[in-house]
């Protein structure tokens, strides 16, 4: 039995049905009392009891809200089964008016979520002895209209047979056709936060996405009056160390208008043309890439197959190389501030979802707080970030059938998961 009120829906709502239920008992002992009616008058002082105890229940329920509401509303639910079950008995047991309210408990229980294994066989039982006992002589039929009906032995079977079966199925539909409504509005609700969240990082894309052009197009023209300009020294130029001066200058710009059409590419369908890549071999060469960068100086990077050199995906080699890239640079960052080791792992495994690059770090990880918004706005824990890094890289995974996951992991630094669709192994 409940002890507190743990499951029970709707309090407010059972408080107010309390008080209704209540006012009418009260107003229902009255009316007996005062009209001649073809009932018992003891009826009235059952009706008067109901209402006492549905005040009682009302004016105590803030209090029992906090202690016992569900070990109280038990009682009570079985008090009301005694008494209509009075009330059956008084108003002619088998074709007496009261017995829906058998029903109306068994309904209001299963509406309030009240946890009550008793009500329905106290039910049952309670009906069925009354009409045995009208039947057998052990109680008097109380209206003379019923007792043709007891004198009707088949009548009398089908009759209660027919009401006990429908008792004992009003609970069982109930509960399960309620339990199948909450269940459906509690998806209609997650999906409604799903579809709100993904509005929100539809929102903050396309707002990127405006911006990046924006910048794209005005950097566009200074870029490539640059590149003119080079070009034209390097033409002139006959010195081989002002030659080799601006040739390395030359492939900075062409980097950054590189770097520009990637931009231009953000929030886009499509993008290069997709290809075959060995992705263990394609890791290798990237890490080995990034390891001559000045800041991956005392980094470990340790890399890791799996026995999966074999895998290939089909994708947009220069997506594929940004976005990986663009996690491997932030995992860089993330180890840059440590006192003792730096270390990377990146380990290629297969699921039965496609292919997944796992690049951890023992860095500090990310507050939890901020790991939920990673892709609802433009997130950054860098002084000098922008905040858009992470929805770049997975706007390129996602154009190539890929997504991306961030986590912290189990003893402490960050992970960041890319999942990647495998692609047919070549011959």
């Amino acid at each position: 039995m409940p002890s507190n009120s743990s499951g029970v829906r709707n309090k407010e709502l059972l408080r107010r049905h309390a008080l209704a239920a209540g006012i009418m008992a009260a107003v229902s002992s009255l009316v007996i009392l005062e009209v001649s009616l073809p009932f018992s008058s003891h009826l009235s002082a059952l009706s008067a009891g109901a209402a006492v105890c549905y005040f009682v229940y009302y004016s105590m329920f803030r209090f029992l809200e906090r202690t016992c509401l569900g070990a109280v509303t038990v009682i009570l639910s079985q008090i009301g089964v005694v008494i209509i079950t009075a009330a059956v008995a008084f108003t002619g047991g088998l074709v007496s008016p009261f017995i829906f309210l058998y029903f109306a408990m068994l309904v209001a229980e299963a509406l309030y979520g009240i946890q009550n294994p008793y009500t329905m066989p106290a039910s049952l039982a309670g009906y069925l002895l009354v009409v045995a006992g009208n039947y057998f002589g052990f109680l008097p039929v109380a209206v003379p209209w019923a007792q043709a009906i007891y004198r009707a032995p088949i009548a009398v079977l089908l009759t209660a047979g027919l009401t006990a079966s429908y008792l004992v199925l009003t609970n069982r539909m109930t509960g399960r056709i309620l339990s199948a409504m909450r269940s459906r509005l509690n998806s209609e609700a997650v999906e409604k936060e799903a579809l709100l969240r993904r509005f929100s990082e539809l929102n903050s894309t396309t707002q990127l996405g405006v911006l990046a052009h924006r910048i794209a197009h005005d950097l566009r023209g200074p870029i490539a009056s640059i590149s003119g300009y080079l070009e034209l020294r390097l033409a002139q130029e006959t010195d081989p160390v002002e030659r080799e001066t601006i040739s390395g200058v030359q492939e900075t710009v062409n980097s950054l208008v590189q770097s520009l059409q990637n931009i231009t590419r953000f929030g886009k369908p499509g993008g290069a043309t997709r290809e075959n890549i060995a992705l263990c071999d394609f890791l290798k060469d990237l890490i080995g890439i990034a390891s001559f960068a000045p800041q991956t100086r005392g980094v470990v990077f340790e890399t890791d197959c799996g026995g999966n050199e074999a895998a290939f995906v089909v994708a947009s080699r220069s997506d594929l190389q940004q976005a990986l890239f663009n996690v491997i640079k932030n995992a860089v960052e993330a180890v840059a501030g440590n006192a003792g080791a730096k270390r990377i792992w990146i380990r290629l495994a297969r699921g039965a979802g496609g292919l997944a690059v796992s690049v951890s770090d023992n860095g500090p990880g990310m507050p939890e707080t901020l790991l939920k918004e990673a892709f609802r706005k433009s997130l950054t824990t860098k002084k000098d970030g922008t905040g858009v890094g992470l929805l770049i890289t997975r706007d390129l995974l996602v154009r190539n059938g890929g997504d991306i996951r961030l986590a912290n992991g189990m003893d402490g630094g960050f992970v960041a998961t890319v999942l990647l669709p495998e692609g047919p192994a070549q011959a």
